[in-house]
């Protein structure tokens, strides 16, 4: 005797699975937001020049970098929460009133930031940002196009290297 499922089973079955595959990032070029890979290249930096997870000191220079944060924050879902983890971890000096403005500010009106116009905000070497490793933020000695005709140098490069390693492939 072999077993059928009912229509009622087969349509809960396909719902099931479209549940499921709607749940999983999108396949495409980006699967993560853009303020998220900023973040994380964000917090590498400040990872590396003040160290992991370190209190910054209530000066101008720490203002610049919780705005800056707090402006990419906003671009996360649950906003408010992150902004507040992240200033409890890094800024406690920060007082209540101000926290909240800035949320408030940062709610209502996120800032968009160039990837020059925040390498300028934070300072970021051409150096630092190869070391590092970030691809999202521009350096300050170094511009878009001087940028951008660096890598078409060394994708052109990558390509002859490779042509020529076809080349002296031998054929069977």
């Amino acid at each position: 005797m072999v077993f059928r499922p009912s229509p009622q089973q087969i349509a809960a079955r396909k719902w099931e699975i479209k549940r499921r595959y709607s749940r999983k990032a999108k396949v495409g070029k980006r699967t993560r937001s853009m303020a998220a890979i900023r973040l994380s290249e964000l917090t590498r930096w400040l990872d590396d020049a003040y160290g992991a997870g370190v209190e910054l000191e209530p000066d101008a220079t720490s203002e610049t970098i919780l705005r800056v944060f707090a402006h990419h924050l906003g671009g996360l879902p649950d906003a408010p929460r992150r902004i507040t983890a992240w200033c409890d971890r890094y800024t406690p000096w920060l007082g209540l009133r101000s926290r909240e403005i800035l949320i408030r500010e940062v709610v209502s009106c996120p800032i968009k930031y160039s990837a020059d116009t925040l390498a300028w905000k934070i300072r970021l070497t051409d150096a630092k940002r190869t070391q590092l490793k970030i691809t999202t933020i521009g350096a300050i000695d170094c511009n878009r196009d001087q940028r951008k005709a660096r890598d078409k140098a060394k994708r052109a490069e990558r390509e002859r290297n490779r042509r020529a390693a076809k080349r002296a492939k031998p054929r069977a």
